[in-house]
């Protein structure tokens, strides 16, 4: 399977995407998507990654052998291979930064929320520490007013010992009362300024935030630019294929001869069985399906039918689940390709990987080895 069998290109921008939708009727006709081979019999082991080593039987199309095979077929077909490459690859670099852009913005909107409620509790701060100084003031005032307020002139002043009693106790509360009050003043002084401080680093880091937030939109417009102008690239040249060269560029059939469908023993297996009732479908830009997908959008369409969501581009799909030894391999283990982890593909059994590979291809079984490996991951 040639290197350009493996384009998977972002909807990076709802505009970019609803562009992208159009593609599907100007496509080449291909066949009509097919339900699992389930009844065709085979003499050939099912299952796990065993057969790495032997896989299918070699694909005897032109496309089989990677780029230098294709070359021999013409150099047009080579160069539409490598620009195909090219344009899954950014695709799917494109799906990665619009994730990225979407948890950038909801980090600024967090941050931006963060400041706001920052800065009214150190305003709420701010007018305790008033209302307490006011109290403060009020009462050094007060004794001021009052002259000496110490015991000694409570007892000359005092008419009789009830009096006293009655003026000493008058003092207490209000010396109490002034240090109540100037050590709530100052606390809340100590606090409305660590507020303060909390709300401008919340302010300056929202503010980083969204230049971030602004730049990454900013790159994301220009490559998603770029992705047009390279899909329109392969768009024309796909459809301009002669029925010889297209025989070459769709490659060897949809199902490769014998192959039975592993049975269904799990999620995963569950996922393989549906991804495989989409064979023969047709590839489309940013597609997740149900009827037209990209590489990673057939992964996350298979995998949500069956309730488990899988990250949208290929390079997040590389990094998410869990690593699997090639000899491990089993059915519904999504199979990575190239080292920028730029396409993906679904292992179904006997050596042979279900993926939707390229523009004017469709959806279809290939030899899990055709395309150099990169990592295996298990949902």
């Amino acid at each position: 399977m040639t290197r350009s069998l493996i384009a998977a290109v972002g909807a990076a921008t709802v505009a970019l995407s609803l562009t992208f939708g159009a593609v599907a009727s100007a496509q080449p006709a291909l066949p009509a998507p097919q339900a699992p081979a389930d009844a065709v019999p085979s003499d050939e082991p099912r299952g796990g990654g065993d057969q790495l080593a032997g896989g299918a039987e070699t694909d005897d199309s032109p496309l089989a052998g990677g780029i230098g095979d294709l070359a021999d077929a013409g150099e047009d077909l080579a160069e539409l291979s490598r620009l195909s490459e090219e344009s899954g690859a950014l695709g799917e670099e494109l799906h990665l930064a619009r994730a990225e852009l979407e948890r950038s913005v909801a980090d600024r909107d967090r941050l931006e929320r963060a400041a706001g409620v920052a800065a009214a509790a150190a305003a709420a701060a701010d007018g305790t520490a008033r209302r307490d100084q006011s109290l403060v003031d009020h009462l050094a005032a007060m004794r001021y007013r009052g002259g000496d307020t110490g015991a000694t002139r409570a007892a000359v002043l005092a008419e009789s010992p009830r009096d006293l009693v009655h003026r000493l106790d008058a003092l207490s509360r209000l010396s109490g009362a002034t240090t109540t009050a100037l050590d709530a003043s100052r606390a809340a002084s100590v606090e409305a300024a660590r507020l303060r401080e909390n709300a401008n680093g919340a302010a300056d880091a929202a503010r980083v935030v969204a230049e971030d937030t602004r730049k990454r939109m900013e790159e994301l417009d220009r490559r998603s630019d770029e992705m047009r102008v390279r899909m329109d690239e392969v768009r024309r040249r796909v459809d301009a294929l002669s029925d010889s060269q297209r025989a070459l560029w769709i490659g060897g059939p949809m199902v490769p001869e014998g192959y039975v469908a592993p049975p269904v023993d799990g999620i995963n297996s569950a996922a393989l069985r549906t991804a495989l009732t989409r064979l023969g479908a047709p590839y489309s830009w940013g597609a997740t399906g149900p009827s037209e997908f990209d590489c990673s959008g057939l992964m996350v369409w298979s995998y949500a039918r069956e309730g488990k969501t899988l990250p949208r581009s290929s390079q997040a799909q590389a990094a998410a689940g869990a690593p699997v030894a090639p000899a491990d391999m089993q059915p519904g283990d999504l199979v990575i390709y190239y080292p920028g982890a730029t396409h993906v593909g679904m292992y179904a059994g006997d050596g042979l990987v279900l993926h939707a590979p390229t523009y004017g291809v469709p959806v279809k079984l290939e030899k899990v080895d055709a395309m150099p490996i990169s990592g295996i991951r298990r949902y």
